[in-house]
């Protein structure tokens, strides 16, 4: 006799409810505040930089993005770590990243080394670089997590401006 699987099927029930967990596990990494201020953003990008520079070496510390940057606050996060002098190695969205190959390779930017994974070279170096921004009326959150570690603080808008609401707090 041939089974068929049906919702009132207790094991498809349970891998449903075990995909769709497994789909709120997934945590989304960027800037979640509704029309950001690039000003705001500057301010909590250089005082995460000030953080950064102060636990890392400069010169012998690379950041491998762990997604794609897309707000002003991570703009000007990768531009205040280069300036720093930290190696930073950007997400390429997969969606545009056979268009980005073919304008490296084209030659339109000479001498940039393309990280060929798939060809069997060496994962790259460096440590891993995410944050998640978020806001809660006038109260900004940043949370940094390089590697293992997470950085984190809040900042208050006030008077047109954004300051730092506390210290950082440091989880390793």
């Amino acid at each position: 006799m041939n089974k068929m699987i049906t919702a009132s099927n207790p094991a498809f029930i349970l891998m449903v409810i075990l995909l769709l967990l497994n789909g709120c596990a997934m945590q989304p990494y960027g800037s979640f505040i509704q029309n950001p201020s690039t000003s705001y953003s500057k301010v909590m990008a250089d005082e995460v930089t000030a953080q950064i520079v102060r636990l890392y070496p400069a010169a012998n510390t690379q950041f491998n993005l762990r997604h794609t940057v897309n707000d002003p606050f991570g703009h000007a996060l990768v531009d205040n770590l280069r300036v720093a002098g930290f190696a930073v190695q950007e997400k390429i969205n997969s969606n545009n990243s056979l268009f980005a190959s073919k304008n490296l390779m084209g030659g339109s930017l000479p001498d940039i080394a393309i990280n060929r994974e798939a060809d069997g070279a060496s994962q790259p170096t460096g440590l891993a670089l995410s944050y998640i921004i978020d806001q809660s009326g006038d109260l900004y959150h940043v949370n940094i997590t390089i590697d293992d570690t997470r950085l984190s603080r809040a900042f208050v808008a006030q008077a047109d401006s954004v300051h730092p609401a506390g210290l950082w707090v440091r989880k390793e």
